[in-house]
């Protein structure tokens, strides 16, 4: 008890721990024209500031995100922690990259807070899609000739309250995880490319031949299934079904005797045939009744998970439960900013510290739900929760 009186008055003058955190938006697209290619850089940069900031509100704001007022350029900037350039393509007066905006979580929090509009103290989470596509022949992945893969791909940058990333589908994203390991929630593997795309988790979005979809969601070894809704496809096509058109058409049979004097030649629609055998054959592509409009999809997935990470963010019903957790801190203020953060989670009825040290804190906490519920009123409120051998940890996000 001493120490802890101790501990209180050596910090009793302290800052707020949201002062040390980062939010980020990630691959804001710009292109930008100007009299020379350093000025449209500068614009460039200010309009991927100000898209980085509006997103931010979306994730963050709870209620109308509109209410919230869009600060000047010059304050802007001061809000911004720090900027990443990929895919630059600068040419005579124009400017065109991706731009990842790094915010002070500070500056942020306090502007929402002169707002005067419900918010979380943390944006919502930032995940990871792996599409995965299941055809009567294979299951892919990053395999070439994946629509869906192609799909998440043309719609890199977009976000709504949930962030989904498209992953770049290159040879560290191969080496990192397989088709296996995705549709078998291999957690090993998908820590090893959420690093890399400094993700949350990760979105097994898995799609067949007829546009049902299957969502996983990953911020551990446990899926949680985030219900899709039903599929959709192409309209036109749906009134044009042809009931034969699930069978496949391996091969076409063409006149060989053009072949006589040469040794290969085009159809009359300029594909290659060649010789195989006593017949010309050739692959077609496969034409499905109602085939699926995979960038629809795209748009159905991410409704989805905002409508299911909002569901899981308000106030849970059941039972009541009780766990313990570990807090690690490094002065009061941590403590405190905690505290704080614990006391704003819908979930929570009670939490009750145990233990008060100057590095950690052991703490009781009541709540109402699942664990998934619990885990995802924390995330609300800027914390996570972990498992850790036999110990429950919270630590800030």
């Amino acid at each position: 008890m001493v120490l802890f009186v101790a501990f209180l008055a050596a910090f009793s003058s302290t800052e707020s721990f949201a002062a040390g955190q980062i939010f980020s938006v990630r691959n804001v697209a710009v292109d930008e024209s100007a009299g020379d290619a350093q000025e449209a850089r500068r614009v460039a940069i200010r309009v991927a500031q100000a898209e980085a900031w509006r997103r931010l509100v979306r994730r963050m704001v709870t209620s109308d995100p509109s209410l919230v007022s869009e600060p000047d350029t010059e304050t802007l900037e001061t809000f911004v922690q720090s900027l990443e350039f990929d895919e630059e393509k600068i040419t005579t007066g124009r400017y065109r990259a991706d731009i990842t905006v790094r915010f002070r979580a500070d500056a942020v929090l306090g502007w929402l807070e002169l707002a005067g509009v419900p918010h979380t103290n943390a944006p919502s989470p930032v995940l990871l899609v792996l599409p995965v596509l299941t055809t009567p022949e294979a299951v892919l992945l990053w395999e070439e000739g994946n629509p869906w893969f192609a799909a998440w791909q043309r719609s890199r940058g977009l976000a709504q309250t949930v962030e989904l990333v498209a992953p770049v589908g290159d040879l560290d994203d191969l080496l990192a995880i397989t088709t296996e390991g995705a549709t078998g929630g291999d957690w090993t593997a998908m820590q090893s490319i959420l690093s890399r795309y400094q993700a949350d988790g990760v979105l097994v979005a898995e799609i067949d031949g007829r546009g049902t979809t299957e969502l996983s969601w990953y911020e551990g070894p446990e899926a949680q299934i985030v219900p899709s809704g039903s599929a959709r496809t192409l309209p036109a096509l749906e009134q044009e079904a042809d009931p034969m058109a699930d069978q496949v058409q391996d091969e076409v049979e063409i006149d060989t005797t053009v072949l006589d004097d040469v040794a290969e030649v085009v159809d009359d629609a300029g594909d290659l045939v060649e010789e195989a055998g006593d017949a010309v054959v050739k692959s077609v592509d496969l034409e499905v009744a109602g085939l699926v409009d995979y960038d629809a999809q795209v748009t159905q997935v991410r409704v989805a998970v905002d409508n299911f990470w909002t569901l899981a963010t308000m106030a849970p019903e059941g039972p009541e439960a009780v766990m313990v957790a570990e807090i690690t801190i490094r002065n009061l203020a941590e403590w405190v900013d905690i505290r704080d953060r614990l006391a704003r989670s819908a979930a929570l009825n009670e939490t009750t510290p145990l233990v008060v040290s100057v590095d950690h804190v052991r703490i009781l906490l009541r709540y109402v739900g699942t664990l998934s519920q619990l885990r995802a009123s924390l995330r609300q409120a800027g914390l996570g929760l972990t498992a850790q051998g036999d110990n429950w940890i919270i630590l800030p996000l």
